[in-house]
């Protein structure tokens, strides 16, 4: 079985050969630059390293990698606009969000946010990034061609997957802060900045998936609505001001590329929502954090909603067994995990998010080769 036909069956509630592995196949499940290149200096692997989120400084892993790891996935995105440096440790992406390269951080702050003193009136002055600038997709459906036909990954449009959302994107242009201070007292204001997104991404999509959405497997797209401890806003306020937005983007996403599959990254405690998220279209979630509250029964999970969502994620806790944890308790944690959501189909494996620095090589091939070994089917640990 190739890699996309395990992802399509395991996405159709279907046992495939083995437990599909996603390495970097959406922003999220890739790692941090600076694990990447201990893994490649372990490895004696010699390559320029490229960043498919500078924001999280996470990398686009390669292929001679993702091979290694037992990757079935492959990440392709539109191109974003480079980050402009404006003064020492300071850059400005296409957004006018303006960063902080803290010497003490492993990513970048936040600094200035160019709707943090915007209202309804004004509110149209703001120039956006133009969802239709042919540069984006410069050269991008001869590449994501070449990839369906040369190779056997899943191909994931990753458009949406760390930019394209309805929540944390206009509270990154308002301000955390502000935007959830917004939601309750200045709804117009939320009203107008969701109606713009839902323009732009709506955009976004019909430029970038009538050019590749043949080609494509999944589409990921992301909202972070939970906290470690239950979600960032209540269930009242995402099922009025957040979730039309998402089903109405969702929407074009499908009339695009009616094929994909569509797959929202979620942190946190988003367990309240599921139901919500299934009701909208969403195939696949990524991740299960396993530490946030309501999380971390993957077997109540399965149970509760594994006939109708693909868990995408949740294959090992990224908090403390993958950095801290033995060989032997990343095993047994991964064990674990396939035991709990690969029965039936409708499991990728890839840890909780993006592997940290402090995590090491070895436990790194501990992680895929463990679920390399004992992801085939039927499960029998």
């Amino acid at each position: 079985m190739t890699s996309r036909e395990r992802i399509e069956t395991t996405l159709a509630h279907k046992e495939p050969d083995r437990v599909p592995i996603d390495v970097g196949g959406v922003a999220m499940t890739s790692m941090h630059r600076d694990t990447y290149k201990n893994l490649l200096g372990y490895l004696g692997i010699s390559e320029d390293i490229v960043l498919v989120d500078e924001f999280q400084r996470a990398v686009k892993v390669s292929k001679e990698v993702n091979d290694l790891l037992h990757g079935d996935t492959w990440l392709v995105c539109p191109k974003w606009k480079p980050w402009k440096e404006v003064g020492e440790d300071y850059s400005v992406d296409e957004w006018g969000i303006k960063y902080y390269n803290s010497p003490d951080s492993l990513y970048w702050e936040m600094v200035e946010h160019p709707l943090a003193d915007a209202t309804v009136e004004t509110l149209d002055e703001y120039e956006w990034p133009d969802p239709r600038d042919p540069e984006r997709f410069d050269g991008l459906k001869e590449a994501t061609k070449r990839i369906y036909e040369e190779t056997e990954y899943a191909i994931i449009f990753g458009g949406f997957g760390y930019k394209g959302d309805l929540f944390d994107m206009p509270s990154r242009l308002r301000g955390h802060v502000k935007f959830y201070m917004d939601l309750i007292l200045n709804e117009n204001f939320v009203n107008r900045l969701l109606e713009k997104f839902v323009d732009y991404w709506s955009t976004l999509a019909e430029e970038t998936l009538n050019r590749i959405g043949k080609y494509i497997t999944a589409v990921s797209f992301n909202d972070d609505i939970g906290s470690q401890d239950g979600p960032l806003i209540s269930p009242e306020i995402y099922r009025k001001l957040i979730k039309p937005r998402q089903k109405a983007v969702y929407d074009k996403i499908k009339e695009c590329a009616p094929h994909a599959k569509l797959l929202l990254h979620s942190c946190g405690s988003v367990y309240k929502f599921i139901p919500d998220f299934i009701e909208i279209g969403i195939d696949a979630l990524n991740p299960i954090q396993l530490t946030a509250k309501d999380m971390g029964d993957t077997e109540r999970l399965k149970k509760e909603f594994g006939d109708r969502l693909t868990f995408w994620g949740g294959g090992c806790d990224t908090h403390r067994v993958l950095p801290k944890g033995t060989k032997e308790e990343i095993t047994g944690e991964v064990k674990r995990r396939i035991r709990d959501l690969a029965p039936g189909g409708g499991f990728v494996f890839t840890p909780v998010h993006n592997i940290q620095p402090d995590v090491s090589p070895e436990n790194i091939l501990t992680l895929y080769n463990t679920a390399y070994e004992f992801g085939r089917y039927p499960i029998k640990i």
